[in-house]
C-alpha cells in the first residue's frame, strides 16, 4: 500500500482532518419535494463516509425556505428550523465514519425556479440575504456539523454578486471589486461571530469570471485575500466553465491554485475539476493542501478506499457530463447506474 501526503492528516481550526481528500458538493437530486432529507441520501452518506474521505461537503442546502427561490425542486433547505432533525441526521452519518461534516450554502438567484436579478434588490434586501445566510449557519451547527462551505460560484447568486461582468449595482454592494465583495465578506464575518472560533467556514470560489476584460487572476487574489481575512478558513477553488472542458483535460484550475499559492503561502486551499486519479491528486497536493473531488465520487463512491488499496489508480469517469442529465430521464447518477429509484419516484412521473 502506498502511504503519501493523501493520507496524511490536517489540521483546520482545531479538528484533524483523517486525509487531505474532500468530497467536493455535489447536487444529488434525491431530497424531498418539501425539501427534507430522504432516505436516499442518508444511504448516500453512509457510503461515501465508509470511503476514506477526510471531508464531505453537502450538496447545496438553499438559506431560503421558498421553493421559488431554490435552484430545483429537490434541493435540501436549510432556511428554518424544522429542517434541523433531517439534516443532523446527515452530520451523523458523515461524522460516524470519520469525516468532518461540512454543510453548503447557497441561494440559486438567477439559477432559482423562479429566477431573479439581484441588480434590481433594494440595499435592505441585499442585506436581508446576508441574515439569511448567517441565520443558516447557524442552523447548520445546532444539526451538528462542523462547518460550512458558502457557495461563491457556478452561476448562483453570491457568484454574481462577485462577477463583474454581472454586477451592475450602483450602492455599497457594487461598481468595484471592493463593493462585490462586501456581502460575502458580511456573510463570513456574521457566521464567525454567531457560530464561533471552531467552527469551520470554507468558501467555494471561481477563479474565472463572464467579463473578459478583466484579469481574473488578479481578482481571484483580492477577493480571497479579504475573504480570507473575514473569516474563510479554507479556500475551494473552481470555475464557470467546467462542464466545457474536454475528457483529456485534468486539472482545469490548477494554474489559478498556483497563482493564489504564490501570493498566500499560508492560506488553505483545495483544488476541485478534473481531478480523478492518484497522479492528478498527488499534482493537485504540490500547490494546495486539499484535493477536491465531485464526479469521480458519484460515479464511484469507493474510489479513494480502492486507490489507497492499490486496486485502482484511476477513476472510471468519462467527463462526459451526462450526470447533469439522466437523473432525470434514466433515473441515474452516471452512465454507469444504477437505477436510484428516489430518483424513478420523483422523476418518472413526468414521463
Amino acid at each position: 500500500m502506498k502511504t503519501n501526503v493523501i493520507e496524511s492528516p490536517y489540521e483546520l481550526r482545531g479538528r484533524m482532518v483523517k486525509n487531505r481528500i474532500i468530497r467536493s458538493a455535489t447536487n444529488d437530486h434525491l431530497g424531498n419535494p418539501d425539501g427534507t432529507v430522504s432516505e436516499a441520501e442518508i444511504d448516500m452518506y453512509e457510503t461515501l463516509a465508509a470511503n476514506n474521505i477526510g471531508i464531505i461537503i453537502t450538496g447545496h442546502l438553499s438559506v431560503s425556505p421558498d421553493l421559488a427561490l431554490r435552484a430545483d425542486e429537490m434541493q435540501l433547505c436549510i432556511g428554518d428550523d424544522c429542517y434541523i432533525p433531517g439534516l443532523s441526521h446527515i452530520s451523523e452519518t458523515i461524522k460516524r465514519g470519520g469525516s468532518l461534516a461540512i454543510a453548503q450554502l447557497s441561494l440559486a438567484g438567477p439559477r432559482g425556479l423562479n429566477p431573479f436579478d439581484f441588480n434590481r434588490l433594494s440595499t435592505e434586501e441585499m442585506t436581508e440575504i446576508r441574515d439569511m445566510f448567517v441565520k443558516a449557519a447557524v442552523r447548520a451547527k445546532k444539526a451538528g456539523f462542523d462547518g460550512v462551505q458558502i457557495h461563491l460560484a457556478h452561476w448562483y447568486l453570491l457568484q454574481a454578486v462577485l462577477d463583474p461582468g454581472l454586477n451592475k449595482r450602483t450602492d455599497r454592494y457594487g461598481g468595484s471589486p471592493e463593493n462585490r465583495v462586501r456581502l460575502p465578506q458580511e456573510i463570513l464575518r456574521g457566521v464567525a461571530e454567531e457560530c464561533g472560533e471552531d467552527f469551520i467556514i470554507m468558501v467555494k470560489v471561481n477563479s474565472n469570471y463572464s467579463d473578459d476584460k478583466e484579469d481574473h487572476l488578479a481578482l481571484l487574489a483580492y477577493y480571497c485575500g479579504l475573504l480570507s481575512e473575514s473569516g474563510a478558513s479554507l479556500i475551494e477553488i473552481s470555475g464557470i466553465d467546467f462542464t466545457k472542458k474536454s475528457r483529456q483535460d485534468s486539472l482545469y484550475y490548477l494554474e489559478a491554485a498556483k497563482y493564489l499559492r504564490s501570493h498566500f503561502p499560508e492560506m488553505t486551499l483545495s483544488l476541485v475539476g478534473g481531478i480523478y486519479s492518484r497522479e492528478t491528486i498527488e499534482r493537485a497536493l504540490q500547490t494546495t493542501d486539499f484535493a477536491s473531488l465531485s464526479r469521480a465520487l458519484l460515479t464511484q463512491p469507493d474510489f479513494i478506499t480502492r486507490m489507497m488499496r492499490d486496486e485502482t489508480e484511476v477513476s472510471r469517469c468519462l467527463h462526459c457530463n451526462k450526470c447533469f442529465e439522466i437523473f432525470s430521464t434514466k433515473y441515474e447518477r452516471c452512465v454507469f447506474g444504477p437505477v436510484i429509484r428516489q430518483l424513478e419516484e420523483t422523476f418518472g412521473q413526468n414521463q
